[in-house]
């Protein structure tokens, strides 16, 4: 399938079914309670607690629901799965430990990065000596003066450092994000954890669809994704009311749209 296929399919595809769009929107409203009710300056104490536990949990039932979706694109069915609750929950908990081993990698590698470039130039300006002198300064100094306390060559020393880190920070995350879409869809596809984990089938899969195709893919679908997004903020602020309808029906179609799109693009190997 194309892209305009895709999208096109992936944006009608929430509303095929109003009750069950509204029965993910109720879990979304639930899952978000223990913000709303504080936004409306209530206090609910150690309850607060327990209602944010529980909104985990239906995050996990929502994750699994959304791979169900996945795993009925690929196969081309049109219709929204039903509820599976424990199966939904299972799934959910896997999807998770996919997207934590995935993200886990470049994390790793990135932290590394950050404390070899910028190990030199911090350890300088956190120096004994260089906080002695910072510890001089009176409440009426300024941030030049705090500035002009580390010699210039060490203050483009860590701005180096930090560029280096971005850059590869967001190379690798956009390297990871990648693998990681592809292994979800082979998760959801033969509903193993392992298939998910299998990097060097995730690999074939990846080379399969086209990595610059995924990478035009998932550039339209966080465009997408930005504007439904807008749009459910501008809902939002309608008083009182608005912040509800914008869970209540904005996160469920997102979540729907996004999974549907994914599945259809996995269904071409």
């Amino acid at each position: 399938m194309d892209f305009g296929e895709i999208f096109k399919d992936a944006l009608h595809y929430p509303i095929s079914d109003y009750k069950k769009l509204l029965i993910l929107g109720i879990l979304f409203l639930v899952i978000n309670l223990p913000s709303i009710i504080t936004g409306f300056g209530i206090n609910i104490g150690v309850l607060l607690l327990l209602m944010v536990i529980v909104s985990i949990l239906l995050m996990l039932l929502v994750y699994g629901f959304g791979v169900s979706v996945i795993r009925n694109s690929i196969d081309l069915n049109n219709e929204i799965p039903d509820f599976d609750w424990a199966n939904n929950f299972t799934d959910g908990g896997k999807f998770v430990i996919i997207n934590f081993i995935y993200f886990i990698i470049p994390s790793i590698i990135i932290a590394v990065v950050a404390f070899i470039s910028g190990f030199g130039p911090i350890s300088t300006i956190f120096s004994s000596r260089n906080m002695d002198k910072f510890a001089q300064l009176n409440a009426g100094s300024t941030t030049a003066d705090m500035y002009s306390i580390v010699p210039q060559e060490v203050w483009n020393s860590l701005l180096i450092a930090i560029f280096i880190t971005v850059i590869v920070a967001i190379v690798l995350f956009i390297i990871f994000y990648i693998f990681d879409a592809v292994a979800v869809c082979r998760f959801a596809k033969h509903d193993s954890l392992d298939e998910g984990l299998n990097f060097r089938e995730v690999f074939d899969d990846a080379k399969q669809i086209g990595i610059i195709r995924i990478i035009v893919f998932l550039i339209v679908l966080c465009i997408i994704s930005v504007v439904l997004a807008l749009i459910i903020s501008f809902i939002s602020l309608i008083p009182y009311l608005g912040r509800i309808i914008a869970i209540l029906v904005g996160y469920p179609f997102i979540l729907l749209f996004g999974s549907r799109a994914l599945g259809l693009l996995y269904s071409d190997i």
